[in-house]
């Protein structure tokens, strides 16, 4: 099914919607991704919901302008396109970079959103033993073997020795093929200190965390008081590879909203 489109200041956002009900959802894919990694819950939820899966910025088949991509302006987007679309306080569901990108809209906009799912998001900055590796990352990413430098990553940091296969090539391939500015820039400002403030978030917020995530539990829950975490038995596409898990917690937290 063809992409709906919505031109903001000349770039074209591109999104799927489908579904309707209370309260409306709004997935945002991570770095590199697109809308077809919320294939599984799409679906699932459209039959309840209205449902809106974004394809960001320089991603999937939105407009790919030239330029740096930051973590402010996927959030200044998607505030637009909430209100371009009519999507009144959804609950906003945000995998890696998504959910950092849905954390901050919600601190900016904070009327915007019902509440917050961030999927396995690097919400806490890297400890300073890993500094270097994320470094030689956003180096080999601004040469000309940044295609194997992604890959390498997200080999080594976003997969298990027991991940599903045709996720894990599906994956690698799919996000190889993102754009070198993008996967440039967009890493290291969703890294970045200022884009992950500690404290409350402002709306009831859950952590749906990976068995492979940096960052403990406890860790998360001090860093942002209120939040509430759930673990996922899998690497960090958890509701690619266990996506019936996934979708039964994200259930979970709407009834909890009602």
């Amino acid at each position: 099914m063809a992409l709906k489109a919505a031109a903001r200041d000349g770039v074209s956002l591109r999104y799927d919607e489908a579904g309707s009900g209370e309260p409306p959802l709004l997935f945002i894919h991570g770095w590199c991704c697109d809308h077809t990694y919320w294939a599984r819950q799409v679906p699932a939820f459209s039959a309840d919901h209205r449902v809106v899966a974004v394809d960001l910025r320089g991603h999937g088949e939105s407009d790919k302008p030239d330029q740096d991509y930051a973590i402010s302006g996927f959030v200044d987007d998607l505030a637009w396109l909430c209100y371009e679309l009519g999507l009144e306080r959804p609950v906003i569901v945000g995998h890696s970079m998504g959910g950092v990108i849905g954390m901050n809209l919600v601190r900016k906009r904070r009327e915007l959103a019902r509440a917050l799912v961030m999927v396995d998001s690097p919400a806490i900055p890297l400890p300073e033993a890993l500094q270097p590796v994320l470094a030689g990352t956003l180096a080999g990413l601004k040469s000309p073997s940044y295609v194997e430098t992604a890959k390498n990553f997200v080999t080594a940091f976003m997969f298990r020795e027991d991940s599903d296969p045709s996720v894990k090539e599906s994956v690698i391939q799919g996000m190889a093929a993102a754009p070198q500015r993008v996967m440039r820039t967009a890493l290291g400002d969703t890294v970045a200190p200022e884009n992950l403030v500690p404290g409350p978030i402002g709306v009831p917020t859950l952590f749906v965390r990976a068995s492979t995530q940096l960052s403990s539990a406890d860790g998360l829950r001090q860093r942002y008081p209120g939040l509430e975490v759930v673990e996922v038995d899998a690497a960090h596409f958890l509701h690619m590879e266990k996506p019936a898990e996934f979708n039964a917690i994200l259930r979970e937290f709407l009834k909890e909203l009602r």
